[in-house]
């Protein structure tokens, strides 16, 4: 009897050792370890309400949405400090790192030699050729420019149709900002030859996108020179020019992101914006990398399209701007798509000074 009864206990045992407890569960696998990222800007901050401030949200788009990236923000104030920047958080291992503005490009191209197996991608990127782990965000704002300025055109005529005018406040003098000067420009000048208007467009640079009074300053000059809309194509400079055009009464155009919603304290005198979606080209950029789909060595071009520049909405201007003027908006966003109206950029090459 003892010794059955050791043999169904020792049975038991065995059993119970076999299947374990009736909840266990298997080990779950690790989790994968997120793609590291580091976000590095040219000049200025993340809160800048325009350029850099966009390309952050894009990242932090993608973060709260749950994609798996660990992401570090760092402003990087002088170019003498670009390449360094760059190689450290290459040197840690950073899958990619995004290089925000046109100055960081010089950078990215010695680093990107130095460590090859790390990829990047350059917001406004201009390579003479692109590394083979680079990819170069390009936008065409001239096309979202041009139909800003008719827009323009039409709303200074409206207001003042004795003298209309309109003018530009640039960042720097560099292709990036001179392609929306270009095209804001040409779109006034549609405006004038469409119907036979007068209206007047002048503009300049402050030379910094980091200087808000300077943009201040000279777009409150233009305005004391007869300006009644104001477009602000330099960054936090620009900014200053938008806040220029809402203590003089005037009206603005935005540009990078949708202003009305950056800029609160000036929305009632924003029209529109000039959107230049580089959150979506740094979203693309780093689904890519995760993807393992990057197209390094080539460029990125958003344009209207792709739906990487555009218009924003009017907002509280909505119902201010007539039916007929939001249809020629159309037509001509339709137009420089089908190659029936050229926006003027590129400016045809000037010849060689005798």
């Amino acid at each position: 009897m003892i010794k059955h009864l050791a043999f169904i206990l020792l049975t038991a045992g065995l059993a119970c050792a076999i299947s374990g407890p009736a909840d266990a569960q298997p080990p779950k696998a690790a989790p994968p370890q997120p793609m590291r990222v580091a976000m590095l800007s040219d000049g200025g901050t993340f809160g800048d309400n325009s350029f850099n401030q966009n390309c952050r949200e894009g990242i932090e788009e993608l973060l709260y949405s749950g994609t798996p990236i660990f992401v570090q923000f760092v402003e990087t104030l002088s170019p003498a400090n670009f390449e360094r920047k760059l190689a450290v958080f290459a040197e840690r291992d950073y899958r990619l790192i995004l290089g925000v503005g046109y100055r960081m490009a010089p950078a990215i191209q010695v680093v990107a030699a130095e460590y090859p197996r790390t990829l990047f991608a350059c917001v406004d990127g201009d390579f003479d050729e692109i590394p083979h782990n680079v990819w170069a965000l390009t936008f065409q704002v001239d096309e979202c420019a041009f139909p800003a300025g008719y827009l323009a055109a039409a709303w200074a005529d409206r207001q003042d149709p004795r003298d209309p005018a309109a003018a530009w406040i640039g960042g720097m003098d560099v292709d990036s900002v001179n392609q929306f000067v270009v095209g804001f420009q040409n779109g006034v000048l549609h405006f004038n030859q469409a119907k036979g208007k007068a209206v007047r467009i002048t503009g300049g640079h402050v030379n910094s996108f980091e200087d808000y009074e300077a943009g201040k300053a000279l777009a409150t000059r233009y305005i004391q020179e007869g300006a009644d809309v104001i477009f602000g194509a330099g960054s936090y400079s620009g900014n200053g020019a938008i806040a220029a055009a809402h203590e003089h009464g005037k009206w603005a155009i935005g540009v990078d992101t949708d202003q009305y919603h950056t800029l609160v304290d000036q929305q009632g005198v924003i029209l529109t914006s000039c959107l230049k979606r580089m959150d979506r080209a740094v979203q693309k950029a780093v689904t890519a990398a995760l993807d393992h789909q990057f197209w390094g060595g080539t460029r990125y071009v958003g344009n209207l399209a792709n739906h990487g520049v555009g218009l924003a909405p009017f907002h509280d201007f909505d119902n201010q701007i007539t039916a007929e003027l939001k249809m020629e908006l159309q037509n001509i966003q339709r137009e420089i798509l089908e190659g029936r109206i050229s926006t003027g950029w590129p400016p045809p090459a000037q010849p060689p000074a005798p």
